[in-house]
């Protein structure tokens, strides 16, 4: 069946290929030039053998061999005991393109190839609108923001926010330095204002550095992007066009090397079955070793309420538990702020 895809995606797909062509014959032609200039008696044979195939071709339409024609038998054995020689591949002035099956055209026959379905993830996190905040890092975790004061209401009075929050962070710190080798599942769940989200930016920011691919996406934006699936999926006659950009947003969503879901709880709730689509998406990226990391002001107890018990079990089985407890810093930083403007 062909695919069908949005002007704009045929367009950065065109592009694509383009460019991934382009880089290949720049590879094979600068390689080319290289042995030319250390052996250049390939290069040599390499052009008698182009004289003796004109030759070749002369003498078929002229109907006789002319006198001195090349034998292009012989230079072609000539010149691979030189390549052999010199451990050059047979194959060396052919470009050396990432899909062998299209040859980076993206195409096979009069469908799409299936390398379109790694590109189009490639593409799709080039134009990753699920991102974190740039300006959240370890670099600008400022700890002076939380309380130094130990609170019975916080942590039992066993810790002030500000050593909770150090302790966190190296967690979090911990997390991005093991991230390659063990690649856990992590649940930060806390009140409003604790620094759960900005640690979480922390993260992935650090390892979005590192090259890892990434989405960060708030928990209301996904569920509505399962609820828009879900429509799609049971009409009758589905726009084609947007059925593909939307399988497209959730594929790279769950195939993402990392899935940050920001703020789970405040969504609008009994979005069409869409806790069922949680639970599949949660299985499929646990099964393939795919880390999810959450925020919620939902404790690990309170799933079970807000959700059901499938996404508690899978919540506090599989996942790492981290608790956020203190003041709200929003407020504290804001009314800090009005003092300030006041002197």
């Amino acid at each position: 069946m062909m695919r069908n895809f949005d002007q704009y995606t045929k367009k950065r797909l065109n592009h694509y290929y383009e460019l991934l062509r382009q880089k290949a014959e720049r590879i094979r032609d600068h390689r080319v030039n290289s042995i030319y200039q250390a052996y250049p008696e390939i290069k040599e044979l390499e052009n008698k053998k182009i004289q003796a195939g004109i030759g070749q071709i002369r003498n078929k339409i002229n109907g006789f061999v002319e006198k001195n024609t090349l034998d292009l038998a012989e230079i072609d054995q000539e010149l691979i005991k030189m390549l052999n020689l010199h451990n050059i591949p047979l194959n060396y002035m052919e470009p050396d393109y990432n899909c062998k099956i299209c040859q980076d055209r993206g195409w096979v026959g009069n469908n799409y190839c299936s390398c379109v379905d790694r590109v189009l993830i490639e593409i799709n996190q080039q134009d990753n609108l699920y991102l974190p905040v740039p300006g959240q890092t370890f670099a600008n975790f400022d700890l002076s923001v939380f309380s130094t004061q130990k609170n019975p209401v916080f942590f039992q009075g066993q810790l002030s926010p500000q050593e909770a929050m150090r302790g966190l962070r190296t967690i979090a710190k911990r997390y991005v330095d093991k991230f390659r080798d063990n690649p856990e599942n992590l649940y930060l769940f806390g009140t409003t204002g604790t620094g759960k989200t900005f640690l979480m930016s922390c993260i992935a920011n650090a390892l979005s550095n590192k090259g890892v691919n990434l989405v960060f996406i708030k928990a209301v934006k996904l569920f509505e992007l399962m609820a828009q699936r879900r429509i799609l999926l049971n009409s009758f006659s589905p726009d084609p066009e947007e059925q593909d950009l939307v399988n497209r947003k959730f594929d790279l969503i769950n195939k993402t090397g990392l899935l940050c879901i920001d703020d789970i709880g405040l969504e609008a709730k009994g979005l069409l079955n869409t806790y069922s689509d949680l639970i599949v998406l949660l299985d499929d990226r646990y099964n393939a070793n795919l880390p999810v990391i959450m925020t919620s002001n939902l404790k690990p107890s309170e799933l079970a309420e807000d959700y059901d018990e499938r996404i508690q079990s899978r919540i506090t089985g599989n996942y790492q538990l981290l608790m956020f407890e203190g003041p709200d810093i929003r407020t504290r930083t804001a009314k800090g702020k009005m003092e300030q403007d006041a002197d």
